[in-house]
């Protein structure tokens, strides 16, 4: 016997089982509504399982580290200015 959803729940539940393709996993939309929150979780270990994150090698987890140390210190001495004064930061004596 198939239960009776509310016409709001049954839409809303419905938008996100067309948009986020569970029928594509094989997951029917009486099963879906069931569960719905069970399946969305089933369907997100499914994505996560199909892309992998990409590992990075050694190397380029280091370049990786040191490059975003160095964007933190650019953005530090833009922010808060250079820690050395330098002949260029010097004010330029006044000629009277």
């Amino acid at each position: 016997m198939t239960k009776r959803y509310p016409d709001e729940t049954l839409n809303h539940w419905a938008d996100i089982y067309v948009a986020r393709n569970v029928r594509g996993h094989g997951i029917s939309l009486e099963a879906f509504l069931a569960y719905p929150h069970q399946m969305l979780d089933r369907v997100e270990r499914i994505e996560a399982r199909e892309f992998p994150e990409p590992k990075l090698h050694r190397c380029e987890r280091r370049m990786e580290h040191s490059m975003r140390q160095r964007g933190a210190i650019l953005i530090q001495k833009l922010w808060h200015g250079s820690r050395k004064r330098n002949r260029a930061d010097a004010p330029l004596p006044s000629r009277r």
